[in-house]
């Protein structure tokens, strides 16, 4: 027999994802099903980021089923970013405004695909004036086994709304988790997260949450936190190493108030630079007023933005860059070069790679929307993205090249990781005495030159000047294996790999000292009252001790005594003098 609380009644609730250009009519459909009689609005305004409704149905086995709408904003400063909420367990809708004809059915469908493990898709055709529209059904179908459907409506007199409807109702049933019972706990959980009047919290706060309503196994909690990012109730981003550390728990207001920024005149017109100052006024409304701090966190955690270098107010989006290249002379004698080809190439990997590298951004000033040039111990690194060639080429020079090389390849292979099943190849030129003096050389996928090696071919031929080339000199002469085969770094590159991702991080270390008076301050006008019933912990993180804590945490909070533990309490804003100051101010501290 079952426990009670390890079983509840079948489950019935998905995320249902609606893309597609600006304009297309997104937000009209998303109103028109949750309620048939809206009536359109002849200037209805685009969405803003990310606008999340819910819906409900009756399935024809009498269960109410919950469908949480999310309504993307279609303009192309929004692509970039869907990567962080295109997500599995959900079904899609691309919309088309069929009179603009401005639809790439293969890239959004493509996007689709790459980011959300194949999940169903359903084309719906947004017939305004009843224009009709021609889609190639059999070559989409023929690319994409995930299509499920092509639908036409005319929303401003409901034509094909019902069809459209009862498909959404029949393939979003049919996700693979729809109707699987659940640990009861986690319902409980679920609706202490949606009861919670916070925007977000920290993954411990998550956890002590759960630990609160009796779910205690830690991987029983990471997996409800990614159950609910998939249904759009929260975002957990597991995979991102900072990320992971917050649960947000209303979507639609951190999206919301980043792509303010984003939308910004004054940004925009500033070409992605902005200030903290700006952010006042794009920041001014009461629900973000007080949180400036942790929304301007959460732009730079999603590599939207990052903080220059000795600007401590200061900051770039480089998807708003200038298009045009910047100005610079180069010496390309002796350079090492390697391009990236894509199957597809989706939007953003450049501008994600200039966060990531923006530490050694040539003078803070070489740096456009399509390229960078990076500057670090007297090594130059140009890196240029063709997107209409689906292409990204690096030319190195000067003292550490290899070195230089192989720290830009894990950055955009960490790129490239976050994609699901990306299809790209690693050019690496060749070395022959024709192909030297070659603008153009020839170039072998590194991927094949592998492949030969590991076969004991150790030659291949140019096809340029049919000499026998030596594979190992052609990715020898290249670069180094940034990570050798026991997952290490290699010694070579891991000091300036270090380097690079300690100048990154300082910019978030550098925001949280210069807040370090204002938080000091806050914890001072606290009365005394506050901290008699206060009883801060310090105890060895992990094993006996720490399920020990776990449990006297519990037993104490349920009496209405705060616990303050340092591994959860000091959070991300860790100022350990003030911290260390509160103890101090404490009634009782116990190890």
């Amino acid at each position: 027999m079952l426990s009670l609380n390890i079983l509840m009644s079948l489950f019935y609730e998905a995320k249902f994802l609606i893309i597609g250009e600006g304009g297309a009519g997104k937000t009209s459909l998303a109103k028109k099903i949750a309620d048939e009689n809206y009536e359109l609005q002849p200037d209805e305004e685009s969405t803003e980021g990310i606008d999340v409704i819910q819906w409900h149905f009756t399935q024809p086995n009498g269960q109410d089923f919950r469908v949480n709408i999310w309504d993307f904003g279609g303009q192309e400063i929004y692509h970039q970013t869907h990567q962080f909420f295109l997500s599995k367990r959900s079904l899609y809708a691309l919309v088309a405004d069929t009179r603009k004809e401005n639809t790439d059915f293969y890239w959004w469908l493509k996007v689709v695909e790459l980011l959300s493990d194949k999940s169903p898709v359903l084309i719906i055709k947004n017939e305004k004036q009843d224009r009709d529209c021609q889609v190639n059904e059999r070559q989409l179908r023929g690319e994409f086994d995930n299509l499920e459907k092509i639908l036409a409506t005319n929303l401003d007199t409901n034509r094909g709304l019902a069809e459209i409807k009862d498909a959404i109702q029949l393939y979003i049933s049919r996700l693979d988790h729809v109707g699987t019972p659940l640990p009861k706990l986690w319902v409980r959980v679920r609706t202490a997260l949606e009861n919670d009047s916070r925007n977000y919290i920290s993954f411990e706060e998550y956890c002590t949450l759960c630990r609160l309503n009796k779910l205690t196994d830690r991987k029983d909690m990471l997996r409800l936190s990614n159950y609910l990012h998939d249904l759009g109730v929260c975002l957990h981003f597991q995979d991102d190493s900072t990320l992971k550390h917050y649960v947000i728990l209303k979507p639609e207001w951190g999206t919301t108030a980043v792509y303010k920024v984003l939308d910004n005149q004054t940004v925009k017109q500033n070409l992605g630079c902005f200030s903290k100052e700006d952010l006042k006024d794009v920041w001014k409304r009461s629900e973000y007023a007080d949180m400036r701090d942790e929304l301007l966190q959460l732009m730079m955690r999603f590599k939207l933005c990052y903080e220059i270098p000795g600007c401590s107010t200061t900051y770039i989006a480089p998807q708003l860059l200038s298009i045009e290249k910047t100005d610079y002379t180069w010496d390309d004698r002796n350079n090492l070069i390697l391009r990236y080809t894509y199957t597809f190439m989706p939007k953003g990997i450049l501008t994600r790679f200039i966060v990531e590298t923006h530490p050694w951004i040539e003078q803070q000033k070489l740096v456009w929307k399509s390229g960078v040039v990076l500057n670090k111990d007297q090594t130059r690194a140009e890196i240029i993205e063709n997107y209409d060639q689906r292409e990204i080429k690096i030319r190195v020079a000067g003292n550490r090249k290899k070195e230089l090389m192989a720290v830009i390849t894990h950055e955009l292979e960490k790129i490239h990781n976050s994609y699901e099943r990306l299809q790209y190849q690693t050019l690496v030129p060749c070395n022959c005495e024709t192909c030297k003096n070659l603008p153009t050389p020839y170039s072998y996928s590194l991927d094949k030159l592998n492949k030969r090696l590991s076969d004991h071919r150790y030659q291949i031929e140019c096809e340029n000047s049919y000499e026998m080339v030596d594979v190992r000199r052609l990715i020898d002469d290249v670069m180094f294996q940034a990570i050798k085969a026991d997952g290490e770094f290699n010694p070579q590159v891991a000091q300036l790999q270090s380097e690079l991702e300690q100048e990154r991080n300082e910019s978030l270390t550098h925001r949280l000292r210069d807040s370090a008076e204002e938080q000091k301050q806050i914890i001072n006008s606290q009365s005394a009252m506050e901290f008699e019933k206060e009883i801060f912990i310090s105890y060895a993180w992990g094993g006996e001790s720490e399920q020990f804590v776990n449990q006297l945490d519990d037993t104490l909070q349920a009496k209405g005594i705060k616990i303050i533990r340092d591994k959860r309490d000091l959070g991300y804003k860790g100022l350990i003098k003030a911290f260390m100051e509160r103890i101090g101010r404490g009634k009782c501290a116990l190890a």
